[in-house]
This record gives C-alpha cells, sequence and structure tokens, in this order.
C-alpha cells in the first residue's frame, strides 16, 4: 500500500460486541467511539471512519468474521487507511488473521494507550514504567504474534518476525528486560517512600480524575505553582508534589499531589507499572475526585475513576467531589449535578472561580479528619 500524505496516520476504529453482550449491557457504542476517536486523535492518527459490528457470535479467527474484514480491506483501499484500531482486545493469533487478511496494520485500545503514554513520558522513570508496561501487554501475546522486539526502544505497536527461533529470543529478552525495569523501578519506589516519611506529619492531599478534567490547572492554583498544563489527555504522567497554600496563618501544614489521569480500562500494566506514582493516591490522607462538569457522560466517568481508586486500595480514602469548569454549564445542569451530589462544590479551576471556597473546604476537611485521629 502505498503511504500516506504526508505521513498522516488513517485509520477506521472499530468496535464490536456479541448480541447478547449488546443486549444484558447497557452499551453506549457513539461513547466508546467517541472516546477511542479522541485517544488515536491525541497518538497522531486521523480516524478516517467509524463502524460498530454487533454480531450472533464473535470470530475466533478475524474477531469480525471474513466477509467483514474484506469489506473493510476495500474501503480502506478506497481511503488510503493503513490501520484498523479495534476499541476490544485481541490475541496475538487474531492481529495476525487480520492484518494477513487485509494487510492492514491492526491495533487495539489498549496500545493506543500505551503509545500516548510513551509520547507523554518525559523522566527516566516514566519512560521505564512505560516501557515495562508495554512489554508486559506484549509478552502473552508473542506466542501468537509476529513480532520483532530487536528494536524494543523504539516505540510501540511494532510489527515483522522471523520464526520459531526469533520468538524464543524475543520472548527471553522480554523476560531479562521486565525483570531489570522491575529492579529498577523498586528501587525508585523505595526512594520514593522515603521521601514521604521525610514529609513528617504534614497533611497529604491527592488530586484524582479522569484525564482531563483540569487536575494540573487546579494543582497549580492550589499551591501558587506553575507545572506544564496542556488540554490534552494525559498531558503529564509524572506525579508533583508541592505545599498546599490554604490561606495565611493555616494552623496546619499540608501538603498536595497532582497525579496521572484515568480514563475508562486503564490498561492493568499500566496500574501496575505505575505504581509508584499512584502511591501518592494510595498513601493520601483526603482526595480531591475533580470532574469535568461540562461532560455528557458524568455519572459514567465518576465510576469509572472509583472503580480504578478501588483497584489501587485507596477506596477507604476520604474524598471531596470537585466539579470542574461550571463556567461552561447553565444553571439547570449545576441544579441537576447538585442534586445528585450534594456535598460536591462547582469550580473553574481555569478562571479562578469558587478556589477560596475550595481552600476552605478541603481545611474544613483536613482539621474534621485530623480531630478524628
Amino acid at each position: 500500500m502505498e503511504s500516506n500524505v504526508n505521513n498522516i496516520k488513517k485509520a477506521y476504529i472499530i468496535f464490536v460486541a456479541d448480541s447478547k453482550q449488546y443486549r444484558n449491557s447497557k452499551i453506549n457504542i457513539d461513547n466508546i467511539l467517541d472516546e477511542l476517536s479522541m485517544l488515536c486523535d491525541t497518538a497522531g492518527y486521523e480516524v478516517a471512519e467509524r463502524y460498530s459490528f454487533i454480531q450472533q457470535k464473535i470470530t475466533a479467527g478475524t474477531y469480525i468474521g471474513t466477509g467483514k474484514l474484506e469489506s473493510l480491506k476495500e474501503s480502506a483501499l478506497t481511503d488510503n487507511v493503513e490501520y484498523f484500531v479495534f476499541d476490544n482486545e485481541l490475541s496475538g493469533s487474531q492481529v495476525n488473521a487480520i492484518e494477513e487478511g487485509s494487510n492492514i496494520t491492526a491495533l487495539t485500545r489498549t496500545e493506543i494507550i500505551l503509545e500516548i503514554f510513551a509520547m507523554r513520558a518525559k523522566t527516566m522513570t516514566a519512560k521505564m514504567q512505560v516501557e515495562l508496561a508495554f512489554l508486559e501487554f506484549e509478552y502473552p501475546r508473542l506466542k501468537g504474534k509476529r513480532t520483532n522486539l530487536s528494536q524494543i526502544k523504539g516505540g510501540i505497536g511494532l510489527r515483522g518476525g522471523a520464526g520459531e527461533k526469533q520468538l524464543e529470543y524475543d520472548r527471553r529478552r522480554v523476560r531479562e528486560r521486565i525483570h531489570k525495569l522491575k529492579t529498577q523501578l523498586s528501587k525508585v519506589e523505595k526512594s520514593a517512600s522515603t521521601g514521604r516519611k521525610s514529609r513528617g506529619n504534614a497533611f497529604r492531599v491527592a488530586i484524582v480524575g479522569y484525564t482531563n478534567a483540569g487536575k494540573s490547572t487546579l494543582f497549580n492554583l492550589l499551591c501558587k505553582e506553575s507545572v506544564y498544563v496542556e488540554d490534552k489527555l494525559f498531558a503529564t504522567l509524572d506525579t508533583h508534589t508541592r505545599k498546599l497554600y490554604l490561606g495565611d496563618d493555616t494552623p496546619v501544614e499540608a501538603i498536595i499531589s497532582d497525579t496521572v489521569g484515568f480514563i475508562d480500562r486503564l490498561p492493568h500494566t499500566l496500574v501496575a507499572s505505575f505504581k509508584s506514582t499512584l502511591s501518592e493516591v494510595v498513601e493520601a490522607d483526603l482526595l480531591l475526585h475533580l470532574v469535568d462538569a461540562s461532560d455528557e457522560n458524568i455519572n459514567d466517568k465518576l465510576v469509572q475513576v472509583e472503580s480504578i481508586i478501588k483497584e489501587i486500595d485507596a477506596s477507604h480514602i476520604k474524598r471531596i467531589v470537585v466539579f470542574n469548569k461550571v463556567d461552561n454549564i447553565d444553571d439547570v445542569q449545576k441544579n441537576k449535578i447538585s442534586t445528585s451530589y450534594d456535598d460536591s462544590i462547582f469550580i473553574s479551576a481555569k478562571n479562578n472561580i469558587n478556589i477560596e471556597t475550595l481552600r476552605k473546604k478541603i481545611l474544613d476537611n483536613i482539621l474534621e479528619l485530623r480531630k478524628e485521629i
């Protein structure tokens, strides 16, 4: 296939569900494809078309069946598309079957997220965490997948390969690299743990929330600092910890951490490899759960963040639900949210709306928790 003009990575995005799953689950296909489109855009892919298939049964080989694959192949040739991005997870053998049947590179949602994390990783620790997540994702899929990892440091989603000897060589190299990365990150975690202990009796607050909810902007306001802010998914991967400014002559000392953004079905390999980063959440005394008030799927996003908080064993920590971007909603929307979340607070981190009220609410919670202790 001819290469795309100006190296644009054109893709079809695809969601597949069996009919039983579709009937029994409240699946909003548009929301699923919207988020996958946003992920692809962040990773540098141009979405040429969106497809969803509800099937009686998922096909073991090509996942979507040879007929649908042939139809997609013909459309892809016309649209000059070189990638199929599946919202679903695929096995190594399914990737092979799709690529051999279409001559189109098959990727999954997880691989797109890993690509974004690889793009965003700036520090050595973040780069090691992303590489570990990628290798642990790829390792179980190597057996059925024609993958050559000889250029593993070059990026995510590599293709190629050369038979069983190459496979065994790749598997051994991956095991060795995973062990080395885990050893190095274990040292990082011990160092970070020592740093957290050195903070003494300072009260610890962590900001959590769905990616792109405005966490870094709020962090900058609350600690009078300036960390990197960009209106993109996963703009920052590294945790920033600073002194929390709650007002002059505040009777308590507090620190605040800005953490990596969450997303629906955040790959388990990323959650595991970012253990040292997420420790700031696990060891916090209070969580600020930041939510984009203008998001049409507020309830879903809240549930997804809460599920990750539970996954990292932080569900016991008290939290304040903070609805950001209040200047982007009307009174009707605000009242509707308030009815469901009566103890929440509405702010605009970008335009400094209601920030002092939030500071007071944080301080009140700190004093109350201190009293309980």
